[in-house]
């Protein structure tokens, strides 16, 4: 299911692998899904965790974007989450709904409705 195996070249820390299709399925296609890949990642002794996505064909929105909280919830323990073998239908996904949470959130205009009597619309029009 996942490992604690590959070393970063880079930075020589170990990191968990978690190999998602194996843990969840090729389809992984809600939030509750993904959350049963939460409890191993938040548990994980490696500052480094991979979700590998080899064989994982599909993601739908909805997971996609409760990856990118739990990506967010480890960045503030100071752990990192990366993304591996990502085709190009999941990147996308997970692009798509980076970019939209990356938008700041507009209020919503408010219809102000206000009340006109016929007769003084009547006088302001031209005879």
């Amino acid at each position: 299911m996942y490992k604690l195996t590959l070393i970063n070249a880079m930075k020589k820390e170990p990191k968990t692998v978690i190999e998602v299709a194996k843990v969840l399925a090729p389809i992984v296609g809600s939030r509750d899904v993904v959350d049963l890949l939460k409890a191993p990642i938040i548990k994980s002794d490696s500052r480094i965790v991979v979700l590998d996505f080899s064989y994982v064909e599909f993601i739908s929105r909805s997971a996609a974007h409760e990856l990118l909280l739990i990506k967010e919830e480890l960045h503030q323990k100071d752990k990192e989450l990366s993304f591996e073998n990502v085709n190009k239908d999941i990147t996308e996904m997970l692009r798509v709904v980076a970019a939209n949470r990356a938008l700041p959130k507009t209020e919503k205009p408010q219809f102000k409705a206000e009340k006109t009597d016929i007769n003084s619309l009547r006088e302001e029009l031209p005879v």
